[in-house]
């Protein structure tokens, strides 16, 4: 099995010059260390099934591993060096010490991870949807509430650039989909990647219909 320790340099700094494929951490591993991004990009994913499924990209000023040091149990997610990064490492002391000396690094870490456990929460729901299609329309309406400034639905937002393996697709199957929803009138894609839902009650509508007959298929 890779290790970080094996796949990266260390400055005199202490910071980690890790390559892309570098692997941080691997889902169920005992953790005593976490990482704080430099620069660069690290993936983290989770198995679910045969599928590893994308929970979010981190890039400079990011986090991660912070979960094996609040709780004795093992790695719930595999960290992946996606874009050569550069890391600082923490082990549990340390962890333990900017926490009690600084009560802002200890909210804004908090407000962190809640945020990034709603989110993962979200994308391991949506997964459980077996119609790649109602995947796909769950996410994208998900992206347009989360980005509008008024609560709406008719924001013009850009496609995640992770969303095909968020979702477990294949590029040319999200292309597709999202094809297919254009020529329905569902929703509108720019030149940018950026797109917007047409009609929100017949975007719904549809997304009602694909759920309903999902769990028709599953119950059956």
């Amino acid at each position: 099995m890779a290790t970080s320790a094996k796949a990266s340099k260390s400055s005199d700094k202490g910071v980690k010059q890790c390559p892309a494929g570098t692997v941080l951490f691997r889902e169920g591993e005992v953790g005593t260390k976490m990482y704080v991004i430099k620069s660069g990009r690290v993936r983290l994913s989770k198995k679910i099934q045969d599928s590893s499924i994308v929970l979010e990209e981190l890039g400079a000023g990011g986090f991660c591993g912070e979960v094996a040091m609040v709780s004795d149990q093992p790695r719930p997610v595999t960290a992946t060096v996606v874009s050569d990064a550069a890391v600082i490492q923490i082990d549990a002391g340390q962890f333990e010490n900017m926490l009690r000396s600084n009560s802002d690094i200890a909210v804004r870490m908090m407000k962190r991870m809640t945020q990034r456990l709603t989110r993962a929460q979200f994308r391991l729901a949506n997964f459980s949807l077996r119609t790649t299609k109602a995947r796909l329309m769950h996410q994208l309406r998900n992206e347009a509430l989360n980005r509008s400034t008024d609560g709406g639905l008719q924001a013009t937002v850009p496609i995640p650039d992770d969303i095909a393996a968020s979702l477990g697709l294949e590029i040319g199957e999200l292309k597709k989909i999202l094809t297919a929803l254009v020529k329905d009138e569902l929703i509108v894609v720019d030149a940018r990647g950026y797109f917007q839902i047409i009609d929100v009650e017949a975007f719904d509508r549809f997304l009602r219909f694909l759920e309903l007959h999902d769990r028709f298929e599953y119950d059956s």
